[in-house]
C-alpha cells in the first residue's frame, strides 16, 4: 500500500508541474500576441495615374505609421461609382481622384469627412511613341527621340511639334476613356484645342484607365499614346516619350477625400497630412506630378 501511495504522489506532482508549465507557456504566448498585434490597414482607392507615385511613397509612410496600405487602383469614374454604391465588400478609407469634380460630388452627397477634401497633386500629360516611330527619321517622329536625348528631365514639346507628332500618318492613338479617366478627358480637350481632333478621332483606341493604356502601348496595340507623365516615367523608357506642358491641356487638379464610413479616421488624417507635407510634395516632381501649390 505504501508503494502504491508513493507512486500516486509522484504522478500527481508530475501532473501539477506539467499544468504549471502549460499555464506559463499560455501566458507567454498571450503576451507576445498582444505585443505583436497586426498592423492597422488603410484602404486607399486611387486613380491609376497616381498609382506608381503612391507605390513609391508607400514604404516611408508604412514605416512611419507602422501600418499597411491596401491600394486599389482604377479609373476615377469607376472608383467613384463603387464608393457611391457603398460596396460593402471593398470599403475604402480614402479616395485619391485624378480630378476635383468627383471629390466635390462625394462631399455634396455627405459621403466624406468634413473639411477633408484637399488637393494633393497636379497632373501632367505625356506623348508616348513606339520605338519604331520615334527612331524612324523619315516619319517625322524622330523629333521626339531628339528632344528626349537633349534633356529628358526638362525638355518639353512645343505646340507645333505636338501637332507634327500626332497629326501625321494613320497610327493608332491610345488614351484612357474620357468618360471615366480625367487624363483621358484632358487629352481629348487638348486635341480639340489644337484642332487635331478631326484628324485623329477615327484612330483613337480607348483604354479603361491610364494603367491599361500603358499596357496596351507596350503590347503594341497602338504606336502613339497620350498618358499621364507619371505613368510614362514609371515605364522606364525615357527616349520614347516627352512631357507635354500643362498649359496645353485643362488643369488636372487631383484631390482626395476621407470617406465618411472609414474606421481609420485618425490614420487617414495622418496620411493626408503626410501627402501634403513639404518633403513629400517635393518628391512629386521626379514622380511626374506638380506639387499641390505649384500654381
Amino acid at each position: 500500500m505504501l508503494l502504491r501511495n508513493t507512486s500516486f504522489s509522484r504522478a500527481g506532482k508530475l501532473i501539477r508541474r506539467l499544468f504549471a508549465t502549460i499555464c506559463v507557456v499560455a501566458v507567454a504566448v498571450a503576451l507576445c500576441s498582444c505585443g505583436e498585434r497586426a498592423p492597422k490597414v488603410l484602404r486607399i482607392a486611387v486613380d491609376a495615374s497616381f498609382q506608381p507615385a503612391l507605390e513609391a511613397l508607400r514604404p516611408s509612410f508604412e514605416q512611419h505609421c507602422r501600418c499597411r496600405l491596401e491600394i486599389t487602383a482604377g479609373a476615377s469614374g469607376l472608383l467613384y461609382s463603387q464608393i457611391r454604391a457603398a460596396d460593402a465588400e471593398r470599403p475604402f478609407d480614402l479616395f485619391l481622384s485624378a480630378d476635383m469634380a468627383r471629390p466635390v460630388l462625394l462631399e455634396k452627397a455627405g459621403l466624406t469627412v468634413p473639411a477633408s477634401r484637399q488637393t494633393y497633386a497636379r497632373g501632367q500629360l505625356a506623348v508616348w511613341a513606339s520605338e519604331k516611330i520615334s527612331t524612324n527619321k523619315s516619319s517625322g517622329f524622330s523629333t521626339l527621340a531628339a528632344l528626349a536625348t537633349q534633356d529628358a528631365s526638362g525638355a518639353t514639346l512645343t505646340p507645333r511639334q505636338l501637332i507634327l507628332l500626332l497629326g501625321r500618318g494613320k497610327h493608332k492613338l491610345v488614351l484612357a476613356d474620357p468618360q471615366l479617366a480625367p487624363d483621358g478627358d484632358a487629352a481629348v480637350k487638348m486635341l480639340k484645342k489644337l484642332r487635331l481632333w478631326p484628324r485623329v478621332k477615327n484612330r483613337v483606341v480607348y483604354a479603361g484607365h491610364s494603367g491599361h493604356a500603358q499596357i496596351m502601348l507596350h503590347q503594341g496595340e497602338g504606336d502613339l499614346g497620350l498618358i499621364p507623365y507619371g505613368q510614362a516615367l514609371a515605364s522606364g523608357r525615357r527616349a520614347q516619350f516627352m512631357r507635354i506642358p500643362y498649359q496645353f491641356h485643362p488643369p488636372l487638379e487631383q484631390q482626395l477625400v476621407i470617406l465618411r464610413g472609414t474606421r481609420q479616421r485618425d490614420l487617414a488624417i495622418r496620411f493626408l497630412q503626410y501627402l501634403r507635407s513639404d518633403p513629400v510634395q517635393a518628391r512629386l516632381l521626379p514622380l511626374g506630378f506638380l506639387p499641390a501649390k505649384s500654381r
